[in-house]
């Protein structure tokens, strides 16, 4: 029991249910066959068949992204105690490849696994669902933040997001929190340049609005932030109102 307790994902999703004796091992098993990869190494190449696995990202962190001219436009970050590719569940193919951002560790496992969730454990798959949900509703705010915001309001929702799931796992301390990212990769998640990433660094720390001490950010101002993007943290609460009995 202890093991479990200090899994990203048990922590991830103890935020919102207490796991019961059946769901804890359960997770425990889905998280056997743990394996220790490296920054760079490629997990899916964007192809999707039914031997393809699942993985629980036990450590580290992880990109989904596609070829954009000589560039790769990062289309979602994955953070340690999050399942990599649930939202793909269903499709033929996404086109989206997968890297290992930082090195780190996964724990594949079979998609039939997700089935036996919903037929054995109702309540842990309709968290898996709820948490699902939510990760749409953060993409879809993305998504407007692309096509409408300006550059310094998109990098201001991308560190806040990053702040507010990282806290769902009990990931970094607060305000402060490790980004693994370079300037022109930050520049790939947020449709800009590394130039323009530079200079917003630049304008919120003469703002004393923000702290870098790469790879560490540090959030000075996070309620001016926060109104400025009028953000909405997707995480804090989840409604758990219609889950089946545990």
């Amino acid at each position: 029991m202890e093991k479990d307790d200090r899994t990203c994902l048990v922590r991830r999703l103890r935020r919102f249910i207490e796991l019961n004796e059946a769901e804890t091992h359960y997770i425990a098993s889905i998280e056997e066959g743990r394996q220790d990869v490296r920054a760079g190494t490629l997990i899916a190449d964007g192809t999707l068949d039914a031997q393809n696995p699942l993985y629980v990202l036990n450590g580290g962190w992880a990109v989904s992204w596609v070829p954009v001219g000589d560039r790769r436009q990062i289309t979602r970050i994955y953070l340690p105690g999050e399942i990599i590719g649930l939202g793909e569940l269903g499709a033929e193919q996404s086109g989206n490849r997968i890297t290992m951002q930082t090195d780190g560790s996964l724990c594949p496992f079979p998609r039939a696994r997700i089935g036996q969730a919903i037929a054995e454990l109702p309540r842990l798959a309709s968290l898996f669902l709820a948490l699902a949900g939510v990760d749409q509703l953060t993409l879809r705010d993305r998504l407007v933040a692309l096509a409408a915001w300006s550059a310094e309001d998109r990098f201001l929702h991308f560190l806040l997001d990053l702040r507010a799931r990282l806290a769902v796992a009990s990931v970094g301390s607060g305000n402060r929190f490790r980004v693994p990212f370079t300037q022109d990769e930050i520049g790939m998640a947020i449709g800009t340049t590394s130039v323009t990433v530079n200079k917003l660094c630049r304008t919120l720390r003469d703002r004393d609005w923000l702290e870098i001490d790469r790879p560490y950010y540090r959030l000075l101002a996070r309620e001016e932030m926060e109104r400025q993007v009028s953000f909405v943290n997707r995480y804090e609460t989840l409604d758990t109102s219609w889950f089946p009995a545990g």
